[in-house]
């Protein structure tokens, strides 16, 4: 809202998405355009990862996720939706999600993987 001629993405798993859906709403209701680009993995991937490093990949338990159609839910909120299943559809969906001058969710299909890890040099 302080600048608005400013292109603003947010990029998010689908869990984090679920905590924030109705954000889509509020903006949709003030004018304010924004990209969420939603990577969804069908799954708590961080607890996944904390749980498969500590306890092992045998014991890990509550987190699955469904295969919520954001984009779908967006759409329904005032916004514009794009539901992504192959690389070659994401610049596509970019580009409309920008042109729509909406709120507006780009639904990623992706495989869930480790987060990188860094070490100090």
């Amino acid at each position: 809202a302080a600048a608005p001629k400013s292109q603003v993405f947010a990029l998010m798993g689908d869990g984090s998405a679920g905590f924030h859906l109705s954000e889509f709403e509020t903006a949709s209701r003030a004018g304010l355009p924004f990209v969420a680009v939603i990577g969804n993995d069908q799954r708590w991937n961080a607890e996944h990862l904390i749980q498969t490093r500590s306890f092992g990949p045998d014991r890990v338990f509550g987190c699955e996720l469904s295969a919520a159609r954001y984009d779908l839910a967006v759409s329904s909120l005032g916004g514009f939706g794009a539901y992504v299943t192959r690389i070659d559809q994401l610049t596509g969906a970019l580009h409309q999600a920008v042109e729509s001058g909406l709120p507006a969710c780009v639904n990623v299909a992706l495989t869930g993987q480790p987060a990188p890890t860094f070490t100090a040099p």
